[in-house]
């Protein structure tokens, strides 16, 4: 009899919390001077998750009288927060109605707008004063600051471009001028001494090919050639880059601190990372240049999640970042006043009227009256979604044989048209896009079934590095 009465005993001991949760509401709000808590699935470094804490906890206790407790979720780059909510929709988020996640931060805006606004993006209406405030335009250069819905899920919360981070020791050593353009990373003499990050695994390493490629069609374009072929030589330009690679990183955070470790020489950067590891290693060693006219201005957003548990707090957050109180920790001076406390965060704000007081900034660039690059076209992104694969199964998976090929190239006797064959894609822009087509069609499919297709893919592309070889060797 006693053991029963325990064991009722502890049955209502374990589930008295819950019934009292059910009583109270599942969303009960903080009482008042209690700590709250933000939950940020994001993107960025250790310096700005750290800066934003420390000033939104000010800003929100000034404001609202109420500390704030920021939970940042870190899963590496932007491809891997998206494969984190993929992961959960059917299973956390189908269970519960959310994915414990509050805010989604950072990653480029075609994460934002083509892959997660769809499934996994709240609409916000911010208030109209600070919407005005912050995007007096609705675009930079063609690009949208912010989700152009009537009721936007995603806010551009700073500006990116992407240049060449180079430490300017190795390149002494090995001979070599500072690089000037994407093109400059083919050299030859550059083997062995590039870093680049993984498109599979960082969406703005993905960004930064797609710009190459971009560029190589808008100057076609401009020419009146093809830009489907155009497509094609971009491509081959990026493979000629990653012949010369001695790693591809899993993020592209990590490709600055690789380059100003004095590892390699060179490597493909956002500008930020490039210019705060520039900063943290010296003017003297190391540089960081974004090529003329072949970069772009796009937004880094931010957005709340379908389901957020805290969506008033996380709205907050938001008009904190686009107030100017926000977007000044973006570029001054750490140390400074209205700056950072301890990092240097050198990120271009995204409201204008901050550039109007450009004291203490680190970088003296506004981007709303320079021409810093050029517009993008969605029409010339379609390979966007597939530039991924595309360079796994070409550079990355087969990166010993594409280095093996270009040596042999480049030791024949037929060395410049060759290397022209290998500058130039087996297949163009159309035939991306049907293939990007079919492993969209594939996505619900057994994973043999896509793995089939790749390898199928990869195949393609050893057999085409093997005739090289052997035409190098005068065989073909």
């Amino acid at each position: 009899m006693r053991r029963f009465v325990l064991l009722i005993l502890f049955v209502v001991v374990l589930v008295a919390p819950f019934i009292l949760q059910a009583a109270m509401g599942k969303r009960t709000k903080a009482a008042a001077g209690s700590e709250l808590k933000l939950v940020i699935l994001n993107a960025h470094h250790e310096g700005i998750r750290r800066e934003f804490a420390v000033a939104f906890k000010a800003w929100h206790l000034a404001k609202y009288g109420q500390s704030v407790d920021i939970d940042y979720r870190s899963y590496g780059g932007g491809s891997d927060m998206l494969r984190y909510l993929e992961s959960s929709k059917d299973t956390l988020f189908k269970a519960t109605g959310t994915f414990k996640i509050d805010l989604v931060w950072g990653g480029g805006d075609y994460l934002f707008d083509r892959q997660l606004k769809k499934d996994y993006l709240e609409p916000v209406t911010l208030d109209p004063a600070v919407m005005h405030h912050a995007y007096p335009r609705p675009n930079l250069a063609g690009v949208p600051l912010y989700d152009q819905a009537a009721s936007p899920k995603w806010f551009g919360a700073a500006l990116s471009s992407f240049g060449i981070v180079y430490n300017k020791d190795v390149l002494r050593y090995l001979g070599l001028a500072e690089p000037k353009s994407w093109g400059d990373l083919a050299d030859p003499r550059y083997r062995n001494w590039i870093v680049l990050a993984d498109p599979m695994r960082s969406a703005s390493a993905k960004q930064v090919f797609m710009i190459i490629v971009e560029r190589m069609m808008l100057d076609a374009h401009d020419a009146g050639t093809d830009e489907n072929q155009a497509w094609a030589r971009g491509m081959g330009l990026l493979r000629q880059i990653a012949a010369n690679a001695r790693l591809f990183t899993d993020s592209s955070s990590s490709v600055p601190i690789v380059v100003g470790n004095g590892d390699v020489a060179a490597g493909m950067a956002i500008d930020f990372y490039g210019r705060a590891q520039a900063d943290a290693v010296g003017d003297a060693r190391m540089g960081y240049v974004e090529p003329v006219g072949a970069t772009i201005i796009n937004p880094d957003p931010i957005a709340v999640v379908r389901g957020a548990e805290h969506r008033e707090l996380a709205i907050r957050f938001i008009e904190f970042v686009l107030s100017d109180e926000g977007q000044r920790l973006w570029n001054v001076r750490a140390g400074t006043a209205g700056g950072p406390v301890q990092t240097s965060l050198r990120r271009l704000p995204i409201v204008p009227a901050v550039y109007d007081d450009m004291s203490n900034f680190t970088d003296r660039v506004n981007p709303f009256v320079m021409n810093i690059g050029f517009a993008k076209s969605g029409a010339r992104e379609k390979t966007f979604g597939v530039m991924g694969e595309l360079m796994q199964i070409s550079c990355i998976d087969l990166l010993d044989e594409l280095r093996r090929t270009r040596t042999a190239i480049l030791a024949s006797p037929r060395a410049a048209e060759l290397d022209a064959r290998l500058g130039t894609f087996p297949f163009d822009q159309n035939e991306a896009i049907r293939r990007s087509e079919l492993l969209i069609s594939l996505k619900n499919a057994p994973a043999e079934e896509r793995l089939k297709l790749l390898r199928g893919w990869t195949e393609e592309f050893r057999k085409e590095y093997e005739e090289l070889r052997a035409a190098a060797k005068g065989r073909g």
